[in-house]
């Protein structure tokens, strides 16, 4: 490997039902960066459903630093996919990994009013609430379903919003948490395990001036706290142990959100909140699901 070359593209050819799955495993397994597109020259077309449709052969890139250990994550990949894709190895230099990024990241628009933008390009609405958001190590610019979900949730509930408590768990990037402080929460947790994601909350919501509305911190550093809305954009294995402690964390009457499920996991999701909650219809984005749900009264 040449001594200039800074980042490593894993490249992966897969068909639209694993694409999804294999890009959030690969998020986990460390990508800084995790890109989906057209292996076929094939046209995409609006199917009518919320969230992002898939080309039936999608190359799938992920971005590691030149340091990583590819042999690791790629025998990690396969305790965790069922069959995992035949793979390409290439070295990129660091200018073409940030052209080639900058050029792909353009605005998003969430609900009617609600916009994420990456700090080189000018928000299409300067009137609506755009949040400034560059694509880095720590997870969620908004691109993936589980996280569109929340986003256009966030954006569609604003009214409920104002003047609340909120926790995000599992803040990643702080999208979630900022979205909220800007659409008018008055006080919210960003908790995560990862420092890296702690630091990016913080540089994130003091590019948006919301820095003064957020705790950020790491679970084992904060008290229990009663909240009006908790979101939690993480696995189903990790929602499911976390379920009483998410109970002991919302208020009675809260809600709470739970994203980065698959329709076949909602069952056992349900079942793990049951006690705690009463749920309303889900929200599907393609094999992703949202669930909503109300604290029951202790």
């Amino acid at each position: 490997m040449n001594h200039d070359d800074k980042w490593i593209q894993l490249v992966f050819i897969t068909d639209s039902a694993n694409a999804e799955i294999l890009a959030l495993r690969l998020e986990e397994a460390g990508a800084t960066a995790v890109s989906l597109l057209d292996a076929a020259d094939q046209a995409l077309f609006d199917t009518g459903q919320e969230g992002n449709s898939l080309w039936d052969q999608t190359r799938l890139i992920a971005l590691f630093p030149a340091t990583a250990d590819l042999e690791v994550v790629l025998n990690n990949l396969r305790q965790k996919v069922e069959q995992l894709p035949p793979h390409e190895i290439i070295p990129l230099p660091d200018q073409d990994w940030e052209h080639s990024w900058m050029s792909r990241f353009k605005p998003m628009q969430f609900g009617k009013r609600l916009w994420v933008c990456p700090s080189w390009e000018t928000p299409p609405d300067p009137d609506a609430i755009n949040l400034t958001l560059d694509p880095g190590m720590a997870f969620g610019t908004g691109t993936h379903e589980t996280t569109s979900l929340c986003l256009h949730w966030l954006s569609e509930n604003r009214a409920s919003l104002t003047g609340k408590s909120l926790i995000d768990y599992g803040c990643g990037s702080g999208i979630l948490a900022i979205a909220a402080a800007r659409l008018g929460a008055d006080s919210v947790w960003a908790v995560d395990i990862e420092q890296q994601a702690l630091e990016r909350t913080r540089e994130n919501a003091k590019a948006n001036s919301v820095l003064e509305k957020l705790i950020i911190s790491h679970p084992d550093q904060s008290q229990k706290i009663g909240a009006d809305l908790l979101i939690a954009n993480i696995l189903a294995n990790p929602l499911i142990a976390l379920a009483p402690l998410f109970a002991d964390y919302t208020k009675p009457d809260g809600r709470i959100l739970l994203s980065g499920i698959l329709r076949n996991q909602v069952p056992e999701i349900l079942e793990a909140y049951y006690p705690f909650y009463t749920f309303l219809e889900p929200i599907y984005a393609n094999e992703w699901v949202l669930l909503e749900g109300i604290r029951k009264s202790q």
